[in-house]
């Protein structure tokens, strides 16, 4: 009989030592998933973001330009639709324009990349949305960034 309850009381004991550990390690492991990107932006949308920047400072225009800007930030959709909501919460645009000081969106910008398929993909969900909306969306190729028709497409649609 007492061996029966010392087995017992040292597989309890050993079953509560391999469940701590676990524990343990398992904290550890969600503690090592996060690190930090040693950039906010891809190299093309860190040139676009210069370049808009660059065109805003050199007409003096009252506006401001935030990068990756998810659809819900600036977007409003009702309770009652809940639907409406999740249809864009994981969408987002590239860069939003929005007029000083009230920070009032009025333009966003979609960089098209024709290989990343999930991307282009949101952008049948996004068009619509922004149309209704009466924000404009400015759609441009990625090539395009490094090139002259960039600034020149930002400048018409600024002014």
């Amino acid at each position: 009989m007492w061996l029966l309850i010392l087995v017992f009381l040292a597989s309890t004991i050993l079953v509560a030592f391999l469940y701590i550990k676990y524990l343990k390690s398992r904290v550890k492991e969600d503690l090592d998933t996060y690190r930090c990107k040693d950039f906010l932006l891809t190299k093309t949308e860190k040139i676009a973001f210069d370049k808009i920047n660059k065109i805003i400072e050199k007409g003096n225009l009252r506006i401001s330009v935030f990068p990756k800007t998810r659809l819900t930030d600036f977007l409003w959709t009702s309770k009652e639709n809940r639907n409406s909501y999740l249809k864009i919460q994981s969408k987002f645009v590239d860069f939003l324009i929005v007029k000083e000081p009230q920070l009032h969106p009025f333009l966003a910008i979609f960089i098209e990349n024709k290989e990343n398929k999930p991307k282009m993909n949101s952008l049948e969900i996004i068009e619509p949305v922004l149309k209704m909306s009466g924000i404009k969306l400015l759609k441009i190729d990625a090539k395009d960034v490094f090139t002259d028709r960039f600034e020149k497409s930002i400048e018409e649609v600024l002014k």
